[in-house]
């Protein structure tokens, strides 16, 4: 490694810090409530009392813009985890199984890949009704195909491997193998997809309350804000720079992060290095 990948390394995670305290104490920072509505205060310019003005309805927009933290990017976690989590099942159930369940899971996670999501997320949501729930369930199950196929061939090309089969030789225990090599070589791999699946959970969540799919009507989130200030947009501009510059550097972000943690794949993680005694010559 060179000295200027560690300070892009330590930039990244410096940003994603802020950026993960933005989401945890955003909303408590709002200077107002972000469901408060004041008809005698609307579409107010910038001001020092209001730093981002005034929605048609009269709300402060940095306290709506600071509550949206708690949705939109929790929403885009929770898809993430959740593909992670399924994903990786399946994948590790194909990689072991072998045979006719690995080529049904596959086949089924290669077509779930072929489908859009917002397209699949739609025709849930008008099976299942609208709801935040519907939301992350079906951007989950579409994202899930992706970690399936990728860690089943993670797990297969290092279950392969001379070391692991020098491991599996000499009587370790799969609990340890998998623990002690397949699992750090999964770490990196999954992480770097994790970074970029959260940048579109973002995008596609914002799309989805953009059309009204997504949080309830009047909540605070950054698609839902562009829907409602679309109408203004060309007389107050302010009211669709700000959610949007939001969703453009939470999705910048992200993908800084995940090219960081792509480019840093080939080192080695280690989760459990054994002590060993060291015998004093005689």
């Amino acid at each position: 490694r060179t000295k200027g990948w560690d300070g892009g390394g330590k930039l990244v995670l410096g940003v994603m810090a802020v950026y993960g305290a933005l989401v945890a104490f955003g909303p408590l920072l709002a200077p107002y409530d972000p469901a408060e509505v004041d008809f005698f205060n609307r579409l107010a310019a910038p001001s020092p009392s209001h730093p981002l003005g005034t929605d048609p309805l009269g709300r402060d927009v940095l306290s709506r813009l600071l509550a949206g933290f708690s949705a939109t990017p929790l929403a885009a976690v929770a898809v993430v985890v959740f593909a992670i989590v399924f994903g990786s099942a399946a994948g590790v159930l194909a990689a072991l199984s072998g045979g006719f369940v690995d080529r049904a899971l596959m086949r089924l996670s290669e077509g779930l890949m072929t489908v859009p999501a917002l397209a699949f997320a739609l025709a849930i949501a008008g099976v299942l009704g609208i709801g935040l729930f519907t939301v992350v369930a079906s951007l989950a199950v579409v994202h899930a195909a992706e970690y399936a196929r990728l860690v089943r061939n993670l797990v297969i090309a290092e279950w392969r491997a001379s070391h692991v089969f020098a491991a599996r030789a000499l009587g370790v225990r799969p609990v340890m193998i998998a623990w002690r090599h397949i699992l750090p070589a999964l770490v990196r791999p999954v992480g770097a997809v994790a970074a970029f699946s959260f940048s579109w959970a973002v995008l596609s969540f914002a799309g989805l309350s953009f059309l009204g799919l997504g949080t309830p009507p009047g909540a605070a989130e950054w698609g839902a804000m562009i829907a409602e200030a679309r109408s203004h947009m060309r007389v107050h501009p302010h009211l669709i720079l700000a959610p949007g510059l939001a969703i453009v550097v939470t999705v910048l972000g992200a993908n800084l992060l995940g090219d960081w943690l792509g480019d840093r794949r080939a080192q080695p993680i280690v989760l459990f290095t054994p002590k060993l005694k060291r015998k004093e010559p005689s």
